[in-house]
């Protein structure tokens, strides 16, 4: 992605992307409360911070694929018999339309939207993770989603700033047809690193589905 506007406005969803997510990530109340109160009490479930984070790049991923036959929802995949559906999907990106929709109310405030989109339909699927580390790359996972669609993507809200490439090696090893993280996050230090340019490839690669 060349210098200019669209890099700007691109930088600026990161930004506000990351800035949440980050927030609660480092904040010192909420380091706090997790090693001292016990699991989930007192806490937000991780379930939900990463809920979060797949509906933070749902939103984006919509964005870039405006104006193209393309678009990306939570769900699951019903394959081309209609009898079996993929395991739960962070993201889908398909075609516009969905074979049914749960919960997905059309007074615009729905609790959830989650939905069920025909294999054929299916472009490619993001496995999202809150901090990543090699040994929780599932490979279970990408080989259960491949068998409903060809291209499985991998994304990280952050890793440690050392293992970016040990992450994205054995994740294209397993099977990922790519790997991205929003930044870089040293637990020793609390130092972080934006990755620019992981955001640019990965908003690149969105785009580029958009135009197949």
């Amino acid at each position: 992605m060349k210098d200019g506007h669209k890099k700007v406005l691109s930088h600026q969803k990161f930004q506000s992307i990351k800035a949440g997510l980050q927030e609660y990530r480092l904040d010192d109340f909420i380091r706090t409360l997790e090693r001292t109160s016990g699991p989930n009490k007192g806490n937000i479930l991780p379930f939900v911070r990463g809920l979060r984070f797949s509906a933070l790049l749902i939103y984006a991923i919509r964005e870039a694929l405006d104006g193209s036959d393309l678009t990306a929802s939570w769900g699951h995949i019903i394959d081309e018999d209609g009898v079996f559906c993929s395991r739960e999907c962070d993201i889908i990106i398909h075609k516009k339309g969905y074979w049914m929709r749960w919960n997905g109310g059309g007074d615009g405030s729905p609790v959830m939207d989650f939905k069920f989109i025909e294999q054929e339909n299916a472009v490619a699927v993001i496995s999202c993770k809150s901090y990543l580390e090699r040994s929780k790359i599932e490979k279970d996972y990408c080989d259960d989603i491949k068998k409903y669609v060809k291209t499985v993507w991998l994304f990280a809200e952050c890793c440690s700033p050392d293992k970016v490439n040990v992450i994205r090696d054995t994740a294209l090893e397993i099977g990922y047809e790519n790997f991205w993280s929003l930044y870089t996050w040293d637990r020793v230090t609390d130092n972080t690193d934006d990755l620019l340019d992981e955001w640019d490839d990965f908003i690149s690669k969105v785009r580029s589905l958009g135009r197949l």
